[in-house]
C-alpha cells in the first residue's frame, strides 16, 4: 500500500514539475516577445502631406533594419494602424484631419514609424504603422493612441501585429523603439533563464 502511495506522489510531483516548467517557459517566451515588440524595426522621416485623419505621406531618411531598406529615400503612404478616422466629407473627418495637422505643426513633421511586421502593407499598398512624434526632450507621442483617446478616430482591431489598446500614449526616447538593440534581448533572456533555474531548484526543495 505504501509503495502505491509513493508512486502516486512521484507521479504528482512529476506532473507538477512539468506544469511548473511549462509556466516558466511561457514566462520566458512572453518576456522575449514583449522586448521584440518594443524593439521592433523602425523607420523615420519627414511628413510631407496629411491625406486625412488616418493617412499621410512620409519621406523616409532613416531605416534601422535591412527588411525596410526599400523605404530609404522614398515617399511612402502610411495608414495609421488599428484606427479609423471619419471620412473627409463629414465635419468629424475634417476635425480629425485638422487635429493631426495641429499635432504635426506643434511637435514637428519629423516622425518615426513602428511598421506592422506581419503584413507591412494594407490592400491599398499603404504602409501599416504606429506613428510617433517627438513630444518633448524625453518622450515620443503615439499619434494613433492620441487620436483614439481624444475622440478623433475609432479603435478597430484590424489583423496585424498590433493591439493599440496595449500601447502607451507616451513612449520614452530612451526605449528601444527608435534604435533597437539586439544585445538587450539576450540580456533579458539570460536574466529570465537564471530566474527560471533558481525557481526550479527552489521548487524541488519545496517538493
Amino acid at each position: 500500500m505504501s509503495g502505491s502511495i509513493n508512486i502516486l506522489r512521484l507521479l504528482r510531483r512529476s506532473r507538477l514539475r512539468r506544469i511548473y516548467l511549462m509556466g516558466i517557459a511561457y514566462l520566458i517566451f512572453t518576456l522575449i516577445s514583449i522586448q521584440l515588440v518594443y524593439s521592433s524595426p523602425e523607420v523615420c522621416g519627414y511628413i510631407d502631406e496629411v491625406v486625412d485623419g488616418d493617412t499621410l505621406w512620409m519621406s523616409i531618411d532613416k531605416v534601422y533594419i535591412d527588411r525596410y531598406m526599400d523605404f530609404m529615400d522614398e515617399a511612402v503612404k502610411v495608414r495609421l494602424a488599428d484606427i479609423d478616422a471619419p471620412e473627409l466629407s463629414t465635419p468629424e473627418g475634417l476635425a480629425s484631419r485638422d487635429e493631426l495637422l495641429r499635432l504635426i505643426n506643434e511637435y514637428g513633421n519629423y516622425a518615426c514609424l513602428n511598421v506592422d511586421d506581419e503584413y507591412v502593407y494594407d490592400v491599398y499598398g499603404r504602409v501599416i504603422a504606429i506613428l510617433y512624434l517627438s513630444y518633448n526632450a524625453t518622450h515620443l507621442l503615439n499619434v494613433n493612441q492620441y487620436l483614439v483617446e481624444n475622440g478623433y478616430a475609432l479603435y478597430i482591431d484590424y489583423q496585424n501585429e498590433f493591439g493599440l489598446d496595449s500601447f502607451n500614449i507616451y513612449i520614452s526616447k530612451n526605449s528601444e523603439l527608435v534604435q533597437p538593440s539586439l544585445p538587450d534581448i539576450y540580456i533579458i533572456m539570460f536574466i529570465a533563464i537564471i530566474v527560471a533555474i533558481y525557481l526550479v531548484k527552489r521548487r524541488k526543495i519545496l517538493l
